[in-house]
């Protein structure tokens, strides 16, 4: 296991010595996630190796894992077809020398629910994301959820940014799923669809771990997968991003003898030093809409169980 902390790490930007084109509707490609998620991929020993990547998003790990990976050509797909057609100017932009070793798949495509998609992560050795992990505010059933703890959204939560789909996923839709109830819904669907579609195939994945690695290595578990952790990073909180769901689920355990059992971990301080549970983290956060607040993000390998 690797574990690395601080944001003394390389951007982007110094990495390829040019920038993305990155719309408001894309993610930041220069945020600390995309830092952590290439420090993991640089030790995923991805050289020759086929790469999928479910979320291409702007392309910036695409053309990261051509260039500084050795990977032998990457598959990718998103959930908003723009972004399909931005990665692969990106790609072309930042790594041309390995242009043509980029396959887009077209279209709107969630996570692999096309012939396409299914055809092309069933040639993958190496599936990577970046998903999702806090429910649409805006959600029925989860704002029936947040109602039921008295557990206000935070002040604009509910407002849907250009950058929407890369931050949220429609929570009541993954319920079939049992680690949705920690927010894991959308990745354990897509831990599923591999196991299915492409059963030799590693994941290396993107987490907040807001909930605890522990869970989330449970989560891979459960799933048919053993994790690794590959790098770690403490990131602050995004003021953008509502965290009434994690509050909730700790108030749902109160009184349940419980609520020792499943504590958020949220952070006061960058080195991981004073730790906070959501609840915490929501009240400082009312008192001071500005106050700096931090968790970590990591990256994880899973490796198919019995493949």
């Amino acid at each position: 296991m690797v574990e690395t902390t601080g944001s003394g790490t390389t951007s982007d930007s110094e990495t390829y010595g040019l920038t993305p084109e990155a719309p408001d509707f894309a993610f930041d490609p220069g945020d600390p996630w995309t830092r952590t998620f290439q420090m993991g991929l640089e030790r995923a020993n991805l050289q020759g190796k086929t790469v999928y990547e479910v979320g291409i998003g702007t392309g910036i790990n695409a053309a990261f894992v051509l260039r500084m990976c050795g990977v032998s050509r990457v598959f990718g797909s998103d959930l908003d077809p723009r972004l399909v057609e931005l990665a692969e100017r990106n790609i072309h932009s930042l790594s041309p020398e390995h242009a043509e070793q980029f396959q887009p798949v077209k279209g709107a495509v969630s996570l692999v629910d096309t012939e396409e998609a299914r055809a092309k992560i069933s040639q993958t050795d190496v599936v990577i994301a970046c998903l999702p992990q806090v429910g649409d505010p805006r959600d029925s059933r989860l704002a029936a959820f947040r109602e039921a703890q008295s557990v206000p959204l935070a002040s604009g939560a509910d407002e849907r940014a250009e950058d929407h789909i890369a931050h949220y996923y429609p929570w009541a839709m993954f319920d079939e799923y049992p680690f949705n109830a920690v927010g894991l819904g959308l990745n354990e669907a897509l831990l599923r669809r591999i196991r299915k579609h492409a059963p030799k195939a590693e994941v290396v994945m993107n987490f907040g771990c807001r909930i605890g690695t522990d869970i989330i290595f449970d989560f891979f578990r459960a799933n048919g997968f053993e994790p690794e952790k590959l790098a770690s990073q403490m990131v602050r909180q995004d003021a953008g991003t509502d965290i009434s769901f994690f509050v909730a689920l700790e108030k749902a355990l109160t009184g349940t003898g419980l609520e020792k059992e499943f504590v958020c971990e949220f952070f006061a301080d960058e080195e991981g030093d004073m730790p906070l549970s959501a609840c915490e983290a929501q009240n400082l956060s009312e008192q001071n809409p500005d106050v700096a607040l931090y968790h970590e993000v990591c990256v994880i390998r899973g490796r198919p169980t019995g493949a």
